[in-house]
């Protein structure tokens, strides 16, 4: 089975979206939304194997969000599994700041594109485990460092200076209930023979099965957020059933902020 990722969305410091509970346990809910650190352990709880934390704010505008920064740190300091992290990151000095911080794998487009040497020398020194490329796509093309390219030759880019993995998503459904493009996500995998990593769209255990029949092509993990936080899967209703309740047992959802 593909290995489901959570992820974390940063927006001025706090997560972007609040986990759904049931009915009388907004109050608890909401202080995971304030406080990232905490969100990044009710999934640990909920057995995360590692977690995906994205800079929106970065993301959006070109540069790091100093507040995003600020709350990875506390993420990386409060769990005991690996930390992707997809920022901007436009020279090798932050990659390797970031790393060296804690966080365990660093998600990078630009540099590849705009610094193309240090990406392969970031690389060489840390392991295509740890340094991945980041494909935002609007219908297959992505703008990055400038340049407007096909999804295809920036991953190929990519694999030339020794990455091995790449995680792609579409502007148009990530967020959304559309669901991945599994056709467009095919012609991709086949064409960059690569590791993939789906991220965004995916909102149903039938959309997790689908996703399963691509490994023949190299996907082998997805990153799921909107959907666990609104519960999209079963065994969610069970976590937070119990979350609830034991939280209500020991008044500890009243005493927190």
């Amino acid at each position: 089975m593909v290995l489901i990722i959570p992820a974390i969305e940063l927006r001025n410091g706090q997560c972007r979206r609040c986990v759904q509970g049931p009915a009388g346990t907004e109050e608890y809910y909401t202080q995971f939304q304030r406080h990232p650190e905490r969100m990044a352990q009710l999934l640990r709880q909920e057995n995360a194997r590692s977690l995906h934390v994205v800079d929106l704010d970065g993301l959006e505008s070109g540069i790091p969000s100093e507040e995003n920064a600020r709350a990875i740190e506390r993420i990386v300091d409060a769990v005991d599994i690996p930390i992707e992290y997809f920022s901007v990151f436009r020279t090798a000095d932050e990659c390797e700041r970031w790393l060296q911080r804690g966080v365990y794998r660093l998600v990078i487009s630009e540099l590849v594109v705009t610094h193309p040497e240090a990406a392969r020398r970031l690389v060489d020194r840390y392991t295509p485990s740890r340094i991945v490329l980041g494909v935002r796509a609007r219908t297959r093309l992505v703008s990055v460092g400038g340049e407007m390219l096909r999804d295809v030759d920036l991953a190929l880019r990519a694999k030339a200076l020794g990455l091995r993995r790449v995680i792609y998503s579409d502007i148009e459904w990530e967020g959304t209930y559309m669901g991945p493009d599994f056709e467009v996500i095919t012609r991709f995998a086949q064409d960059v023979q690569m590791s993939i990593t789906i991220a965004g769209g995916i909102d149903s255990p039938q959309e997790l099965w689908r996703c399963n029949t691509l490994r023949s092509v190299g996907v082998d993990s997805v990153i799921v957020g909107r959907a666990l936080a609104e519960n999209r899967f079963p065994c969610q209703h069970i976590w937070r059933l119990v979350e609830s309740q034991l939280e209500k047992k020991s008044g500890g959802w009243q005493k927190k902020s």
